[in-house]
């Protein structure tokens, strides 16, 4: 069954404007640049453990120089309950003063719903929206999806069973692909987030990329990166306008590109094209007044979510009055693996970037 997303027609003018905003976020997340994995364990591997938990050893990391242990440590915590962490040497409490949106990109064009608890659908695009109501800003933590963390392992019958030291894209895998895929990969980011809390989730298939692309008529992007062999209409140097026909070469190619194949200079693009096209949204809605409906019942078939109207409603206007603090994306080290490419985040940049998004200084 799909998520509570199918609203009467007086409520969906309201609901277009976080759809857009949160297309213009997502973009063509990569798909199929890999292969699946054919096999993998039902059980957690011998000596999985949290991110902090990671030896420096497994991390290509110093071990971290703070305790990033909360206190106490509940991922669902009483709203009377504070959160403590410690880090170098001062406490701080969790800041109730925000909300927390995980947006998901799907690697799939359609909403595919597996028989059992593991399907094909990787999060290939993961982004973090924390809206702090005290400042009225919000940031997004762009998180890569080669980021090796202990994803949240489930059963064929939907139980969960332990952790897989894996690329946090697979968290996505485990369930039907529906809401239980959207709540494991809240549960992966939740713990690589050291226990963060994650108030909502929204999920959508690439197939809303193109459309919206299409929509605005195109994103202008400079081309910065040679993708010869690739596309010959994104010619490094050039100003180019993306179409149906390039747009996904521009955002999704990563292991073909002859300057930098990591997935870093990709999510360079990504950023890239989100500021382009929610540019482009805001001249088409100047335009055209029709714009928004068209919009949103456009997209309206590939997308999950757990909001309800309430939510959605305030995730909407947060996003249209709120100023933007921009991107914030966790430092580390590309490694390539025994199959895939894999992304060992520096812990220490990590926990910085925690404490300063979600966490606020204990008074003496």
């Amino acid at each position: 069954m799909r998520s509570e997303h199918h609203y009467s027609k007086q409520k969906k003018i309201t609901l277009a404007v976080l759809v857009l905003v949160i297309v213009a976020a997502i973009l063509a997340a990569m798909y199929f640049l890999f292969l699946r994995l054919e096999q993998r364990s039902d059980a957690a591997p011998e000596g999985a453990g949290t991110a902090a938990s990671r030896t420096a050893e497994e991390a290509l990391l110093t071990d971290p120089p703070v305790d990033m242990t909360p206190e106490p440590a509940a991922e669902t915590p009483d709203e009377d309950e504070d959160i403590i962490l410690y880090y170098n040497g001062q406490a701080y409490r969790y800041n109730k003063d925000l909300s927390v949106l995980l947006v998901l990109g799907v690697d799939d064009y359609d909403i595919e719903v597996s028989k059992n608890h593991r399907n094909q659908s990787q999060a290939d695009l993961l982004l973090v929206a924390v809206f702090d109501h005290t400042k009225h800003t919000y940031k997004i933590l762009q998180l890569n999806r080669d980021s090796m963390v202990d994803d949240p392992v489930l059963s064929m019958g939907g139980s969960f069973i332990g952790y897989n030291f894996e690329q946090i894209a697979l968290c996505h895998t485990y369930g039907r692909g529906l809401e239980d895929s959207c709540e494991n990969s809240v549960h992966a980011v939740t713990h690589f987030l050291y226990e963060t809390p994650i108030d909502n989730y929204f999920a959508l298939t690439m197939s809303a990329i193109p459309i919206m692309n299409d929509l605005v008529g195109g994103v202008t992007v400079t081309i910065e990166d040679d993708f010869t062999g690739i596309d010959d209409t994104l010619i490094k140097g050039q100003t180019v306008t993306l179409d149906e026909n390039n747009v996904e070469n521009y955002v999704r190619s990563r292991f073909k590109m002859t300057d930098d194949p990591t997935n870093l200079a990709r999510m360079r693009r990504q950023r890239t094209y989100m500021t382009g096209l929610m540019s482009a949204i805001s001249e088409a809605v100047k335009k055209d007044s029709s714009f928004v409906m068209d919009a949103y019942f456009s997209v309206d078939d590939y997308l999950v979510t757990d909001c309800t109207i309430e939510a959605l409603n305030d995730y909407a206007e947060q996003f249209s009055d709120y100023t933007s603090e921009g991107f914030v994306t966790p430092a580390g080290e590309n490694k390539v693996g025994e199959e895939f490419m894999e992304f060992y985040v520096d812990e220490a940049d990590l926990q910085r970037i925690v404490i300063e998004t979600f966490y606020i200084p204990v008074e003496e």
